[in-house]
């Protein structure tokens, strides 16, 4: 007797995958506004920053709202390699977080959400 092929049920968990994501706009990459770059690296030397500074314009968050900055990473749990950065920042008169997750080979921006309380128009909250 002849296995299924495995195929058909990874071409469907793809595809649902892809339209649970589908409407989701990717975070801006760059700055144009060269304050926001400033107040990221007045807050943190890290070499996402530039990627989180347009993440964060993009979210339309005024430079000088933000307050604090730190960013934590995300290991490979088979060989410690680092696979993501998450900034975490704090905005003023509010609870909680700011978050961009970036990809640790390139620092492109993947999502901007908040946590804790934070919120931000149009950005999700978890």
């Amino acid at each position: 007797m002849k296995t299924p092929s495995p195929a058909p049920a990874m071409l469907l968990i793809a595809a649902g995958t892809l339209s649970a994501c589908a409407g989701l706009d990717a975070p801006q990459q760059e700055a144009t506004n060269p304050a926001y770059e400033a107040r990221i690296a007045q807050l943190a030397g890290h070499p996402c920053n530039s990627h989180v500074a347009g993440a964060v314009e993009g979210a339309g968050v005024g430079p000088d709202e933000i307050t604090e900055l730190f960013y934590t990473r995300e290991l490979d749990g088979t060989n410690d390699r680092v696979v993501r950065y998450t900034a975490w920042m704090r905005l003023a008169g509010q609870p909680g977080h700011l978050v961009v997750d970036a990809d640790a080979l390139t620092c492109r921006a993947m999502q901007i959400y908040t946590r804790g309380g934070a919120e931000v128009a149009g950005v999700s909250s978890f």
